[in-house]
């Protein structure tokens, strides 16, 4: 078991017993606890090994045996009574914003809510009107919060949704009497987030049946057959059954989207069955449009002038900025995540651990700058007989008053600098606009990190003047990073086009904490050719000579 997840057992027991009403003390020790396991470069066993866990903060006896539980059985038995004890929902209540462990307690003890449910009704009946703290303005966000978290429990993450339509996909295609199989809809068009699996398929629908349980069957509007059921955890699956000679056209209807499909039909009307997807484009005299591209964006009007972008891979990346280690709360040493990212191809690889005031993240010390930047010139001479290059970043907050973390002395000193927002995230537009537009005035700022510091399906981003800030990228010659995180993918591709437009580049960054987490670029590729991002207006498909350029001439236009 990883540092990260101990103290995150840690901080469920800690809220568990706060829920409670325990000790208050007690809470905190587990809460000290879980940020000192954190902030270990060793892995925590080997505390365990040395009989050395007493010594970390808060940590006594009977403490350092639940770790040890933790570590060798995923669970402890104090928190396994807890769980038992306590209402499961009480935790998922404690993560809608307003609601505190006290507040919840509150809702437990005195209203008997013991879930997300149980309190939109008391929204509703207007029992929550009766709760001393509770009053209007905390009860409107609560209804805010239950609404979004409605709407999410019905979409995926790409990332989750993609791997299982493949597989779906693998299975179904290896059945003796299957065709043909394709992806189709928003996951075919790789949306951020997703709301159903769809599947073109050629087959016997006798067939199918055997392979899945769908339980809906209808006809479709093109003469296709629509099969329709969930997956094990509830999430829609809807098979689409056609004929070979018409696969190609019912590929692209369900493909969408509704405003490509509407375009297409306003310019050239309704297709003509066909086999085959292209052919569709041929006989009206398009290229195949990508998927990704089919949003209604002006991808038809491009591609009849033969001004479709040439769209970025994988295999274009020459190297990743924005990545952690052990320094701050990375699981994986510098050097090793270094060596992962040259054995996937690349040519140069970033660090850009946190900066001191994040202390949740073990953010670095000066001292601690000038340690890893040590290190860094030590691997390089090893690496340059690999024709590989660690380059020194950071990924500096930005302060609430839009000034940077390290004074410029400090900053001075990175190879390049990703400016980003992780505290004080509840800011109208002014307000955020304005703390950004102060921390791209820097001289030292290179990137701007996940520019609105959303989370998807958690977390709405904070609102921008966007005008201003692509402006502002443009005046000082700032980076903008698609932060390649599943649950980020931040900055939106929507905004993506207006952004190479004014010559931004666009840096595709995994923000991995961890050697797997590398792998996340493909989720920022996918994104980032929905926003029409081609090779040469990305940052990190230069080769290290012309990023270095680049960086350099950044640093003297400052």
């Amino acid at each position: 078991m990883q540092n990260r997840d101990v103290a995150r057992l840690l901080r469920e027991t800690a809220r568990l017993l706060e829920l409670r009403g325990e000790n208050p003390f007690r809470v905190r020790a587990y809460e000290q606890a879980a940020a000192a396991i954190e902030q270990l470069e060793e892995p925590v066993v080997e505390r365990i090994r040395q009989g050395t866990l007493t010594e970390l903060p808060g940590v006594g006896r009977g403490l350092a045996a639940q770790i040890q539980e933790l570590v060798e059985q995923g669970t402890s038995n104090v928190l396994e009574r807890l769980r038992q004890e306590l209402p499961p929902g009480l935790l998922e209540l404690l993560t809608l914003k307003g609601l505190g462990p006290q507040r919840v307690r509150q809702l437990w003890q005195e209203l008997n809510i013991t879930s997300l449910d149980d309190l939109e009704a008391a929204l509703q009946d207007g029992r929550l009107h009766r709760l001393k703290g509770f009053g209007p303005r905390l009860r409107e966000r609560l209804r805010e919060e239950l609404t979004r978290r409605r709407r999410y429990r019905t979409l995926r993450l790409l990332a989750q949704a993609l791997p299982v339509a493949e597989a779906l996909c693998e299975q179904i295609r290896q059945h003796p009497n299957v065709q043909r199989v394709a992806l189709a809809g928003a996951v075919r068009r790789m949306l951020e987030v997703v709301d159903r699996i769809e599947l073109v398929v050629v087959a016997s629908q006798e067939a199918l049946q055997q392979l899945l349980s769908l339980t809906q069957q209808r006809s479709g509007p093109h003469g296709e057959l629509l099969l329709e059921g969930t997956l094990p955890d509830g999430f829609p699956l809807r098979l689409i059954v056609t004929s070979p000679e018409s696969f190609g056209t019912i590929l692209w209807w369900y493909t969408g989207s509704e405003a490509h499909c509407q375009a297409f039909l306003q310019a050239y009307g309704p297709p003509a069955p066909s086999p085959e997807e292209a052919v569709l484009y041929e006989r009206v005299g398009l290229p195949l449009i990508p998927p990704e591209l089919r949003e209604g964006y002006g991808e038809l009007e491009a591609a009849a002038h033969h001004a479709l972008p040439h769209l970025i891979t994988q295999q274009d990346l020459r190297g990743i900025l924005h990545n952690h280690s052990t320094y701050s709360d990375g699981r994986h040493t510098l050097r090793e995540m270094a060596e992962a990212a040259r054995s996937r191809g690349y040519r140069y690889f970033g660090i850009g651990d946190h900066s001191r005031s994040l202390t949740i993240a073990h953010g670095l010390s000066v001292a601690e700058v000038h340690r890893q930047q040590e290190e860094i010139r030590a691997l390089n001479e090893k690496l340059a007989l690999h024709n590989f290059r660690i380059l020194s970043g950071t990924e500096c907050d930005i302060l609430p008053d839009g000034s940077l973390d390290y004074p410029d002395d400090v900053l001075a000193r990175f190879d390049y600098v990703v400016a980003s927002v992780h505290t004080q995230l509840e800011m109208d537009e002014k307000t955020a606009t304005e703390r950004i537009l102060r921390a791209l005035r820097n001289p030292y700022v290179t990137i701007l990190g996940h520019p609105t510091g959303r989370l998807l399906l958690r977390r709405e981003g904070y609102p921008l003047d966007w005008a201003r800030i692509i402006d502002a990228c443009v005046t000082y010659r700032v980076a903008i990073e698609l932060n390649a995180h599943p649950q980020r993918l931040d900055i939106d591709w929507r905004r993506i086009r207006a952004a190479t437009t004014a010559g931004i580049p666009i840096v595709i960054n995994p923000d991995a904490h961890a050697i797997d987490e590398l792998d996340y670029v493909r989720w920022g590729v996918a994104v980032a050719r929905k926003g029409w991002l081609s090779p040469d207006a990305c940052l990190n498909a230069r080769e290290l000579d012309d990023l270095e350029a680049w960086l350099q001439q950044r640093r003297t236009s400052g």
